[in-house]
């Protein structure tokens, strides 16, 4: 067999092959079972890393979270990008994970995503929107299961909302968690 066909051979089976990576990469990234405490113990976990300054650690664990569904963790990665606690600021993804957490009609999610994209000039909210749309296609609440309630604290009246909690959907005994895209998993892509 000459060089060129050996080669052309070649070419083929890698352009089949990534042809098919990419169709694999366009699926969602599927949900792995967690018991209820696991996920429970993920979010004081994430809190107390975050409360001890291990900024890295705080953000990989709401990221997880963050991708499973949950409001509050959404909101915290966006303030991390805002603020750069354990990763680059960027304004775009911090209004991205903000508008998110807004998807779920609770007055501080919304003030704050509309604080963040009042920075945005017009032409940029053209650019920005979509990629918001594409993350609500990825992580918002029809695509991860979870149902979100408002609650208070005990320290509140009954009548005022101050936190939201998830919960992704039960299996038999254990939580459908939603799991990251790949490009979650080593870092949002969006860096701008």
């Amino acid at each position: 067999m000459s060089n060129c066909r050996f080669l052309a051979r070649v070419a083929l089976v890698f352009a089949f092959a990534s042809g098919s990576c990419l169709a694999l990469a366009d699926e969602g990234p599927g949900f792995d079972n967690i018991s209820p405490e696991t996920y429970s113990q993920m979010l004081v976990d994430a809190v107390q890393a975050h409360h001890g300054e291990r900024y890295r650690e705080s953000f990989t664990l709401f990221q997880r979270l963050a991708c499973a569904g949950d409001k509050t963790s959404q909101e915290q990665l966006g303030l991390m990008y805002l603020t750069g606690e354990g990763v680059p600021k960027s304004a775009v993804k911090a209004y991205l994970w903000l508008a998110l957490a807004a998807e779920y009609n609770f007055a501080p999610y919304r003030t704050t995503a509309k604080r963040v994209e009042s920075v945005f000039t017009a032409e940029q909210m053209k650019t920005v929107a979509p990629l918001a749309d594409d993350l609500r296609g990825r992580y918002g609440q029809r695509a991860t299961n979870v149902t979100c309630n408002a609650q208070s604290n005990s320290s509140f009246s009954s009548n005022i909302k101050n936190s939201v909690v998830c919960s992704p959907k039960h299996g038999v005994s254990m939580l459908l968690v939603h799991r990251c895209y790949a490009e979650e998993q080593s870092g949002p892509a969006l860096d701008h």
